[in-house]
């Protein structure tokens, strides 16, 4: 049995955009991917809410996004942050 912590926020079929071993990871990739714009969703298995422990899989949280939004979510999560340099600091300090 599966549990949704998120509500559905995009009528396209979703698909995985990243696979986390533990809820605080997943949560952590869905910020990053709705910071950029796109809709996400976690899903897990009940043993994980209640255990909160990966064995083999069982109790993985699946990062959910509209599937024509993959590609875009999967190369943020490759590259979760660029760093933003100040345009008033010289690159380099």
């Amino acid at each position: 049995m599966e549990h949704e912590s998120t509500a559905p926020k995009h009528d396209a079929p979703l698909e995985v955009a990243y696979t986390a071993s533990g809820e605080m990871e997943a949560q952590a990739v869905r910020s990053a991917l709705e910071a950029a714009g796109i809709p996400a969703e976690l899903k897990m298995e009940a043993a994980q809410r209640l255990f909160a422990v990966t064995v083999d899989g069982l109790g993985a949280v699946r990062v959910m996004v509209p599937a024509d939004r993959l590609e875009e979510a999967r190369s943020i999560v490759k590259n979760p942050a660029i760093p933003i340099e100040d345009p008033g600091t010289p690159a380099g300090q």
